[in-house]
């Protein structure tokens, strides 16, 4: 059902039977492991329908890889879970990229998953970023484990690519 979805708003309802069918499991007596594992899977792939979505209305101009942070990254997700998501890009314009994410996190919130209240998500500008300054970042980051530096790093050390282009 999520990749027959050909609209954004369509994807409320993918995502509530995702709800319905990971309640279920739980009833069931499914341990948690592979239930996270069941959750993560099916988030992913709303999230990735959302992007596919958002992606048609958007003029990118370059390449760009939407990364999944902490639980989704770890692929723990449980059945109750926030947004956190980054964008790394290449040749693309930033100011576009940001519109797209938007689109994206706002179509995430109207599914179930609400906005990050610390603000990690792709379409803060501060977590849409070139490869180059991801990697300043994140050096900076080893470099001075600062509290704010330490959370960060156990956000999003724990990532891995989502949807576009992962290499």
């Amino acid at each position: 059902r999520i990749r027959g979805v050909r609209e954004i708003s369509a994807l409320t309802d993918a995502a509530f039977d995702v709800r319905q069918l990971s309640g279920s499991l739980l009833a069931q007596g499914m341990n948690a492991e592979q239930l996270t594992q069941v959750i993560t899977a099916l988030n992913d792939s709303l999230a990735q329908r959302a992007v596919e979505l958002a992606a048609m209305h958007h003029d990118i101009g370059g390449r760009y890889c939407w990364l999944a942070l902490g639980s989704e990254g770890r692929m723990e997700q449980t059945l109750a879970t926030d947004q956190d998501n980054a964008l790394i890009f290449s040749g693309a314009d930033k100011d576009r990229l940001l519109a797209f994410a938007d689109e994206v996190n706002q179509a995430l919130d109207a599914a179930g998953f609400p906005l990050c209240k610390g603000g990690i998500m792709a379409r803060n500008p501060r977590w849409c970023l070139s490869a180059e300054d991801w990697r300043s970042v994140f050096d900076r980051w080893i470099r001075t484990p600062e509290p704010e530096a330490l959370l960060n790093a156990s956000i999003f050390f724990d990532f891995r690519p989502l949807a576009g282009e992962a290499h």
